[in-house]
């Protein structure tokens, strides 16, 4: 999570999400009925497009306002459940038991 973040227009259908702090983390193109979400967050897949467009420009925004405004938090006195960290981003790029682009997954 960071403090804060800026929404920046740059032109129709051209939209820039940073902050000071991180320069430019996110890039929002496109116009109705598509809207393509570009990650430049170092470390996230640098330059990346999400595999689907998303329809509404207020999906778009609402996926980039989730990633920047995620916390990760605890009930004081609750124990916090733990999860293995391969079980995140289980894809052959990540995972070499992940499954592969055009291959279906194995469902047992």
């Amino acid at each position: 999570m960071i403090n804060s973040f800026l929404v920046r227009r740059r032109n129709y259908g051209h939209w820039d999400i940073g902050s000071p702090e991180h320069g430019r983390m996110f890039r929002l193109r496109g116009g109705p009925g598509q809207w393509d979400v570009i990650d430049e967050r170092s470390g996230k897949g640098q330059k990346s497009t999400m595999p689907q467009p998303f329809k509404d420009q207020s999906a778009a925004m609402a996926y980039i306002c989730a990633e920047l405004m995620h916390e990760l938090l605890t009930v004081e006195g609750q124990a916090p459940h733990v999860m293995a960290s391969w079980n995140i981003n289980f894809t052959a790029d990540q995972d070499p038991m992940g499954p592969r682009p055009n291959q279906p997954e194995h469902v047992t």
